[in-house]
């Protein structure tokens, strides 16, 4: 588990240690990567480089760490005493992310070569109750009897359209105190490239698989640290050993979930008609913009704050799909003029003429509306029996009052329809993401109809006819 800490922490400024900066690491889930470095010297306003995206050094004066993508966020100096000045530069750096085991000097290289991932999003959806207890009462005043069942522990190995060997593990375990017993599932994701990646591609599958199996579930899950195997080497017992990296980061979007009932999930292994291996080319093939549909669809479904501007940028992300995935068409008045404008060339213009309005046409822009693109993607939906969305035009008129700067004069009848509108888009949006991805009408229908609190309502009341 991601875990607050706050640890000594000496800089090698420059990556070397002829050159130490003493320093304070601190990590956050809230609050973020933060490094306070103090140094004694003539020029007040230094800090250590960080042209290379990278700072290395030891965390607790020992272990080799790196801090990914640092920037000085203030520096300054100061002097203690009337007679003697003390010089002192000082800096305090934010970053992104913190390698534990490794130097790594430069961010780009190309040095992962495989991802070890103990995720929640994914072992909710993979094996749920791997571990299931039940209590039975056989006499009335006596202690209930307590039965535990454990699955037998599973391992499976695939390779990817883009040649990533993947390995799954599933198993339990037990840990014993002085007066009790812990028993422990755990799921394990690992990834094996077929070429060296480096920070940017891993930090890419690691956002694209929580996204995906998180979206699955209906639930943003909790992150925990992860392991990448690296080309480089460290002593061990007299050979060379490959080191594996700690990744630690402050997640995006925080949450404490880690297990999700199975009446609480849209879609789980047991009830979802796509393999792991079909959603992880999935994962690999569908586009940065579909994931960043999926992670507004899980910020709107439990936001912390009701916001207008999430809802504006839901919309955008929405329209951005209709697009991508069904073309840009063209608007019912941009048609209805493009045919009065030919009738009027036909009457009176030349044939030369009519072959200059049809290079206009074919070159210029199709503008579909918002209210229209609503209404096709409504439509769809609508064919697979599901129902009890607004009017397009009702939506379309909250989003322009918030993008044409009213959105402060936004009265609280708007914000309940904000609230109303936001839950149907998510609905909306989430049957167009599960077909995409191959999941049929009725299995949505399903699905929609277990979450009934939340989608309940506009499941078919059919399911026969999907």
């Amino acid at each position: 588990m991601f875990g607050d800490f706050e640890e000594w922490f000496a800089i090698r400024n420059q990556h070397k240690d002829d050159e130490i900066w003493p320093g304070k690491l601190s990590f956050s889930e809230t609050e973020g990567i933060t490094l306070e470095a103090i140094c004694f010297r003539d020029h007040l306003y230094e800090s250590p480089n960080c042209e290379t995206g990278t700072i290395t050094g030891y965390l607790d004066y020992q272990r080799p760490t790196t801090i990914v993508n640092p920037w000085v966020q203030s520096q300054g100096g100061g002097s203690i005493g009337v007679d003697t000045p003390v010089m002192r530069a000082k800096s305090r750096i934010m970053a992104a992310a913190v390698l534990k085991n490794i130097h790594l000097e430069d961010i780009s290289e190309k040095c992962f070569t495989a991802l070890h991932m103990n995720m929640p999003a994914f072992s909710a959806w993979y094996a749920p109750q791997l571990v299931k207890t039940d209590f039975e009462v056989v006499e009335e005043k006596a202690p209930p009897k307590v039965s535990i069942d454990i699955d037998r522990s599973s391992c499976e190995y695939f390779t990817l359209y883009n040649k990533i060997n993947v390995k799954i593990q599933s198993y339990a375990g037990t840990s014993e105190d002085e007066y009790t017993t812990k028993i422990t599932q755990r799921t394990s994701l690992i990834f094996e490239f077929p070429d060296p990646i480096d920070f940017s591609d891993a930090q890419q599958w690691i956002w694209k698989v929580n996204t995906m199996f998180s979206f699955l579930l209906g639930h943003r899950m909790a992150q925990n640290p992860y392991g990448l195997k690296t080309t480089h080497t460290r002593k061990w017992n007299g050979r060379d050993e490959n080191i594996t990296a700690e990744l630690v980061f402050r997640p995006v979007f925080k949450s404490t979930t880690h297990y999700v009932s199975w009446y609480d999930a849209l879609f789980m292994r047991q009830n979802c008609v796509l393999t792991p291996e079909e959603l992880l080319n999935a994962t690999f093939e569908q586009s940065d913009a579909l994931f960043y549909l999926m992670n507004m669809v899980l910020l709107m479904e439990r936001p912390e704050k009701l916001s207008a501007n999430d809802f504006g940028e839901l919309l955008g992300c929405v329209e951005d799909f209709d697009i991508k995935a069904f073309g840009n068409g063209s608007s019912r008045a941009l048609r209805s003029a493009r045919e009065s404008l030919k009738k009027v060339i036909k009457q009176h213009g030349t044939d030369d003429d009519l072959q200059t309005l049809h290079d206009l046409i074919s070159k210029s822009p199709n503008r579909l509306t918002l209210a229209e693109r609503l209404d096709r993607l409504q439509k769809m939906w609508e064919g697979y029996g599901f129902g009890g969305g607004p009017k397009s035009v009702e939506i379309t008129k909250i989003r322009n009052s918030i993008s044409h700067g009213r959105g402060v004069d936004l009265s609280s009848d708007d914000y309940k329809k904000i609230s109303r509108f936001g839950n149907y888009l998510c609905a909306l949006s989430r049957f167009h993401i599960f077909r995409m991805l191959g999941i049929p009408g009725q299995d949505i229908g399903s699905a929609f109809q277990r979450v009934w609190n939340v989608y309940g309502k506009y499941a078919p009341e059919n399911k026969g006819n999907l």
